[in-house]
């Protein structure tokens, strides 16, 4: 019987990646997100069974109704990624109260509401079960006027940790995949244009901006029997950005 994956944020560059992959493989797909409209687009161009269940997952109970929905129609998750995310590049001393309450709110509540519904599924199923949680390079890494993003990503990374070491003898795994800077909707300041795109390519460390398809094709590996014994683990997919620091070009 092939997998049943939920995928939240499934409208963006790594969601609609990820969807594309695993719809080739074979598994049945619960999209979510904020934007119904976006997400039929998106179930019109993959193949095999799809089912549609918009929401925000920032607001509390949707996770639960959505899980519910899936679960009426005989959707029933044994896989989930958390690919909701948004941005905020500015300083500490400008960043108002409410702006990282918001940051927070869109990265690390989304993930907590929607992880505590996918686990809480999973218990009363007593299935082996895995989920992905998709953090960011700059949760890991100093960069500058990144404070609230950073934070909240960082959150997000040491939920899925913790979360694995609570659930692992349960068979639930939970691993978090740092991207680096991906073009999509989100970076458009930073990748709109190919001045830009080069600008940015330069400070990494091969030279490249990711894709989508980077960090898909990884989570779909973490989501599969293949990672079977691969828990806890917080995976960077940044072309060595938060680690590497090679020798300026004379």
């Amino acid at each position: 019987m092939s997998k049943t994956i939920w995928i939240t944020g499934a409208a963006g560059a790594i969601g609609s990646a990820l969807a594309h992959e695993l719809s080739g493989q074979g598994c049945r797909l619960i999209l979510s997100g904020r934007n119904e409209s976006h997400l039929l687009s998106l179930a019109d161009t993959l193949e095999g069974e799809t089912l549609v269940v918009p929401g925000d997952l920032a607001l509390e109970g949707t996770a639960e109704a959505i899980l519910s929905t899936a679960q009426q129609l005989s959707f029933i998750p044994t896989g989930f990624a958390h690919c909701v995310g948004s941005t905020l590049i500015r300083p500490l001393h400008l960043t108002a109260a409410s702006d990282c309450q918001t940051i927070f709110a869109q990265n690390y509540f989304s993930a907590f509401y929607a992880l505590k519904a996918f686990i809480s599924l999973q218990l009363k199923a007593k299935t082996p079960a895995a989920a992905v949680l998709i953090g960011s390079l700059v949760g890991s890494a100093g960069f500058p006027n990144h404070e609230a993003i950073a934070s909240a990503k960082a959150a997000v990374a040491s939920l899925a940790q913790t979360s694995a070491a609570t659930y692992a003898d349960k068979g639930i795994r939970v691993n978090a995949v740092m991207p680096g800077l991906t073009r999509s909707a989100l970076s458009m300041r930073l990748t709109g244009t190919p001045e830009a795109l080069e600008r940015n390519a330069k400070m990494n460390p091969m030279g490249m901006v990711g894709e989508g398809q980077d960090s898909a094709v990884l989570i779909a590996f973490l989501l599969s029997d293949a990672a079977r014994w691969i828990t806890g683990q917080i995976i960077g997919v940044d072309g060595g950005h938060a680690h590497l620091h090679p020798l300026p070009k004379i």
